[in-house]
C-alpha cells in the first residue's frame, strides 16, 4: 500500500497508518479491507467493501466519537458527509483510485492517501 501527503498548514494533524486487515472473503471473490490510522488526538478506522459496478463503500469510525464534518477526496472530486454522535460515517459508491480522508474539528485531521 502506498501513502503520500505533505501538509502545508502546521495546524493539520496527519494520522499514521497503524493497522491493516483483510478479513475473510465477502461477497464472492471480493475482499473487505480495514485500515486503522492514529494520531495524537484522533483515531480513524476505515473499512473498504467492494460493491457492484467496480465501486466500493467506505465506512468509517472516529475515536473519540463526535459529530463532525468528514470529506473523502477522490479522483472524481471531494465527497462530503458528517459523522454521527457515535463517530460513524459512510461513503457509498466510491470509484476506485487514490483517496484521502479529511476530518474537520478544532483543527484538520488528514489520513495519508490510500488506494481503494
Amino acid at each position: 500500500m502506498l501513502f503520500a501527503l505533505e501538509p502545508a498548514d502546521p495546524d493539520i494533524e496527519v494520522l499514521k497508518a497503524c493497522g491493516y486487515r483483510e478479513p475473510a472473503v465477502a461477497r464472492g471473490d471480493e475482499r473487505t479491507r480495514s485500515i486503522t490510522f492514529e494520531g495524537a488526538s484522533r483515531t480513524v478506522v476505515l473499512t473498504v467493501t467492494p460493491t457492484s459496478g467496480g465501486l466500493v463503500r467506505v465506512d468509517g469510525w472516529l475515536t473519540p466519537p463526535a459529530a463532525l464534518p468528514v470529506e473523502l477526496r477522490t479522483p472524481d472530486g471531494p465527497v462530503a458527509t458528517s459523522s454521527d454522535e457515535r463517530g460513524r460515517f459512510a461513503f457509498d459508491q466510491v470509484g476506485r483510485g487514490t483517496v484521502q480522508l479529511v476530518v474537520r474539528d478544532n483543527g484538520t485531521t488528514l489520513t495519508p492517501s490510500i488506494v481503494v
